[in-house]
């Protein structure tokens, strides 16, 4: 099939081929190309894009281009087989559960809080809807998909749908399908796979992850127009789409709070994520199991521990009672260090063979040497010690000059 046909074209095409089935694959493929240079000189004849309804209206329907195939080639009429009502209600069915159940899981998870809240919720839905919709394909028990459109509920919600298209201008329909649908196309799988790779903190790919999106988007869309079983998947993700490339475009552009994509702080520990503490006694972000008092003299003791509060710092028995078929009563207790069971590869057994239990308080270590205290002197009191006057020296008397000696110059 000629995969460069888009839109209305490529979904004519695709439901002739359905109706052409039963011919043989190489002279099905030659049918079909020449369907497709038909179906391009139509649209090239219109001049804009053609609508389904303008295709049906020049050609007719799919059924009846393909019925004059058949008859213009010689081929056989088709052995059509009367439709199962029971198949295409439970196709439908299961349908209408894989676009609800599904994505109302997945957008909780996506608009959810918290690493554990998405992971959980996301697994559900997207479990429900890829269940659901196998489960649809598999009910069709191998016939066209549009079985659906001949059960009463789907010919009024296919009604209902064309009556809804019909309302809008028909140059926004064609720009809608010339346009609107490859860049939809490329913003579902841009963000869906810009998404994956947020939520695991690979910041440093996901543009690589949402051109991968993208790509394998177009792909789907592609493959949806040949194949119209893959609706039963891609309308459920659409409709997730339809919710998160709003969301998306809101926190980007406008900056308001969205938590789709902020999910991987819980990764990179985030302060906005939040953070459970682990329960008991912790030191350091290391639970504690055990205490092991002792004195300054290095000497093991016996000690109840209680906090500010006065309430006891309680911590999980851990001796050969609590191994044993019946557990006491009191679980807890503040008395340390607690009873613990020994490893003892020797351990004597009793008749039936088992180890019997040892359990002992005994520190597993020798505590370092206590930190040596520095005796402090007393402080002496300082004397006060009263100054003396200091004895004033008379000042010596003046000394009388002595004579001046006059010499004369030479000559």
């Amino acid at each position: 099939m000629n995969s460069t046909l888009t839109g209305a074209v490529a979904t004519y095409l695709a439901q002739v081929r359905a109706e052409l089935s039963d011919l043989p694959p190489g002279e099905l493929e030659d049918v079909l190309d020449d369907v497709a240079g038909h179906l391009t000189e139509v649209a090239a004849e219109v001049g804009q894009v053609p609508t389904a309804t303008g295709l049906q209206e020049r050609l007719g329907t799919p059924r009846q281009y393909a019925d004059e195939l058949r008859r213009a080639a010689g081929y056989p009429p088709p052995k059509r087989v009367p439709a199962d009502n029971k198949a295409a209600g439970s196709a439908l069915r299961w349908g209408l559960i894989a676009s609800t159940v599904g994505p109302f899981f997945l957008v909780i998870a996506l608009l959810g809080r918290g690493r554990d809240v998405t992971a959980f919720f996301g697994l559900v839905g997207l479990t429900a809807l890829v269940f659901s919709a196998h489960l649809g394909v598999k009910a069709l028990r191998g016939q066209s998909p549009r079985i659906v459109l001949d059960t009463p509920r789907g010919a009024s919600t296919a009604a209902a749908i064309r009556e809804s298209i019909d309302q809008i201008p028909p140059n926004v329909r064609r720009e809608l399908v010339t346009i609107g649908q490859p860049v939809w196309w490329v913003a579902r799988g841009a963000v869906g796979g810009a998404s994956f790779f947020a939520f695991f903190g690979a910041n440093a790919v996901t543009v690589v992850g949402a051109l991968a999106g993208a790509a394998l988007s177009i792909w789907v869309g592609r493959r949806t127009q040949q194949d119209a079983r893959w609706l039963w998947y891609v309308v459920p993700l659409n409709l997730v789409a339809a919710i998160i490339v709003p969301a998306w475009l809101a926190a980007s552009f406008v900056g308001g709070p969205s938590s789709i994509f902020n999910n991987y702080n819980d990764y990179r520990g985030s302060s906005s994520s939040s953070y459970n503490p682990p329960s008991g006694l912790v030191l350091d972000g290391v639970s504690v199991s055990n205490i092991y008092p002792f004195d300054e003299q290095g000497r093991q003791v016996h000690v109840r521990l209680y906090n500010q509060d006065g309430q006891p710092i309680n911590l999980e028995r851990q001796d050969c009672a609590m191994q044993s078929s019946n557990r006491p009563q009191n679980e807890l207790s503040n008395f340390f260090p607690l009873v613990t069971v020994q490893d003892d590869p020797n351990a004597p057994v009793d008749a039936d063979g088992v180890p019997i239990c040892k359990d002992s308080d005994k520190a597993p270590f020798v505590p370092p040497p206590a930190p040596a205290t520095s005796a402090t002197s007393s402080p002496t009191p300082v004397s006060s010690v009263t100054p003396t006057p200091s004895a004033s020296v008379k000042p010596s008397a003046t000394a009388k000059p002595g004579a001046t000696l006059t010499v004369p110059p030479t000559r």
